[in-house]
């Protein structure tokens, strides 16, 4: 396997620009309000780009406020598909077909070696049964949600239109429009059943040959949910941060953090409100033009995302217009 690995950074090719990692909040209550997933700062013309993720998450948490208790105990595993594709000179059009599942899996005992081995707190991982499900919301002596029957599904197709405000060498920035469809069901964990809009503004810039720093803003309409009896906030506001340290002309190693506000109104509970995540990764540029990424989050405002999501993808430009 380390020969495998070695032979794969062997073949990689010159690194470009840094593109943030493919991940956002996998929070399986509120993945569906429709955040953005990071976007392309770069619009190339004449180029299409075809990109598979996944994100492999894991829950673990027992939270109480004074009127509310939640149970989530949960893995998630959401594998998306992107196609990009330039329209016009500074236009492009990007489809996002997701595809999720939420229930038991197989990840606590790694998770529990990791943060015995990076000394990070356990919470309630140690007091709740090992690869099991269930997620249930208490509210003012009522429970209003309780789910332990894994499930999965098509979630929320997106359409995302951008356009290219500006292309320089060692600089661009790119607006988009995404428009999330219902096409996910709400009972599944897979969709809002509704439809959710996002303005993005997204940006690079490479400081010199090591290193290059990115962003992204976003405010995001959702159209709301019922799953937890509690009522969506319709406004999202989300961000990114990112640096980049080329570390050969080859390999890329990044550090990232997301963001973003409170998905409900009336809730105390830290799972359901601001949100803070650190992922850490890479990339290896193939001399084929494949892309591979692989990086780890971990909930640095603890328990407000889920404890740990592996992330791994990969991409390439496919064609020419």
């Amino acid at each position: 396997m380390i020969r495998t690995a070695a032979l794969a950074f062997l073949l990689c090719t010159s690194a470009s620009i840094a593109a943030p990692l493919p991940t956002r909040d996998q929070n399986p209550l509120t993945a569906s309000l429709g955040l953005p997933m990071p976007l392309p700062a770069r619009i190339a013309p004449r180029e299409w780009t075809l990109e598979t993720t996944l994100n492999w998450a894991s829950t673990a948490l027992m939270q109480e406020s004074a009127s509310e208790t939640l149970l989530v105990d949960a893995e998630t595993r959401e594998l998306r598909v992107r196609l990009m594709r330039p329209i016009a000179e500074r236009f492009a059009i990007q489809l996002q077909v997701p595809y999720r599942y939420t229930g038991a899996g197989t990840l606590d005992a790694f998770i529990d070696s990791w943060h015995d081995f990076f000394g990070l707190p356990s919470g309630a991982r140690r007091l709740l049964p090992e690869d099991q499900y269930r997620i249930a919301y208490v509210r003012d002596g009522g429970l209003r949600t309780d789910i332990s029957s894994s499930s999965s599904g098509l979630a929320d197709v997106s359409l995302d239109f951008g356009y290219s405000l500006l292309s320089r060498p060692d600089t661009s920035a790119a607006a988009w429009l995404s428009i999330e469809l219902p096409t996910g069901e709400e009972e599944k964990l897979t969709g809002n059943e509704s439809t959710d809009v996002s303005l993005s503004l997204a940006a690079d810039h490479r400081l010199d040959d090591k290193w290059s720093v990115y962003a992204q803003g976003a405010v995001t309409r959702t159209g709301g949910s019922a799953l937890l009896d509690l009522e969506p906030r319709r406004t999202l506001w989300s961000a990114l941060v990112g640096i980049a340290w080329h570390a050969t002309p080859a390999i890329e190693l990044e550090l990232q953090l997301d963001g973003h506000g409170g998905a409900f109104e009336r809730t105390g509970l830290d799972y359901l409100s601001d949100s803070l995540v650190l992922t850490l990764g890479g990339r290896c540029l193939f001399s084929s033009g494949w892309r591979l990424d692989l990086a780890v989050s971990e909930d640095i405002a603890v328990e407000t995302a889920p404890d740990v999501v592996l992330i791994i993808g990969l991409s390439r430009v496919v064609g020419r217009r």
